[in-house]
């Protein structure tokens, strides 16, 4: 068998997601990823659900919640932007327990963050002469670099070890993440633990036509590559990366490779979890 679907699954199960966002985009690559992660084992061609060699079938559920991020609408460096996904993952764990009242079954067993953030550098490039060597510097000048972090929150339970690597010999804590105070010994809340995933996604150089909306007329930047590009709501959409990259990656793909890392705690819990 498999060692991913380790302790066996003998009836149908669902991993709950709660997701700090109602963007179309981010919800997408939210699912996207968890779906990648679980569809490793053998798939029974059906998006929603993956097949695991119990035949038990395992189902992604996503609920979305619209939460404050806690930082500045349009986030500068990796501190800020990294607080904002997990302020972002955390709320949406309480939002989704508030929702569920006293129905311990519908608790989430994963919360996810994604908060999209601008590095702000002062670069002074060395301007080149016609024979190809370095010459006097050029005018310093602004920089803005686009990138996102991600935060997944979640525990050592089996459901959220449940896309581990097939030779992890990790033991996880409980059958069910969703259960009660009142568990038996194979699911205490005590032998339950919670940690952290992050990751950061790949950063790209904005133009300067955005970089003086945002730096100058302190816009955030989905209003600025909306003017610019003269398009509407854009970050519900293919977003900046989109735009330049001429529809190469768009920004649900740009989110899908960093949260998969951000997954790597659930992935090898021996090595972090353990």
């Amino acid at each position: 068998a498999d060692s991913r679907t380790s302790p066996k699954l003998d009836r149908p199960q669902i991993i709950r997601v709660a997701v700090g966002s109602k963007n179309p985009c981010k919800i997408e690559a939210v699912r996207k990823a968890f779906r990648e992660i679980l569809d490793r084992g053998a798939n029974d061609g059906n998006s929603d659900n993956v097949t695991a060699s119990s035949r038990s079938v395992v189902k992604l559920e996503i609920s979305a919640f619209d939460v404050p991020s806690g930082v500045p609408d349009q986030p500068f460096g990796d501190p800020e932007t990294r607080q904002g996904a997990m302020n972002r993952a955390q709320a949406a764990f309480n939002a989704a327990i508030e929702a569920a009242g006293d129905d311990f079954s519908q608790y989430p067993d994963f919360a996810v963050g994604l908060e999209g953030g601008l590095e702000k550098h002062l670069y002074k490039p060395q301007q080149l002469s016609t024979n190809g060597v370095g010459g006097d510097g050029m005018q310093q000048t602004e920089e803005l670099w686009c990138m996102a972090w991600m935060a997944i929150l979640g525990s050592n339970s089996a459901l959220c070890t449940l896309g581990k690597a097939a030779e992890s010999n990790f033991v996880p804590a409980t059958q069910n993440y969703s259960c009660n105070k009142n568990c038996d010994q194979n699911g205490s809340e005590k032998d339950r633990k919670f940690t952290w995933g992050y990751a950061k996604t790949a950063a790209f150089l904005l133009p300067p036509a955005l970089c003086d909306l945002v730096l100058h007329k302190n816009m955030e930047l989905g209003h600025a590559d909306d003017m610019v590009f003269r398009r509407v709501n854009s970050k519900h959409g293919s977003g900046t990366v989109g735009k330049l990259t001429d529809g190469q990656i768009d920004r649900m793909d740009y989110y899908v490779h960093s949260l998969k890392m951000a997954l790597i705690p659930w992935i090898r819990p021996e090595l972090y979890l353990g």
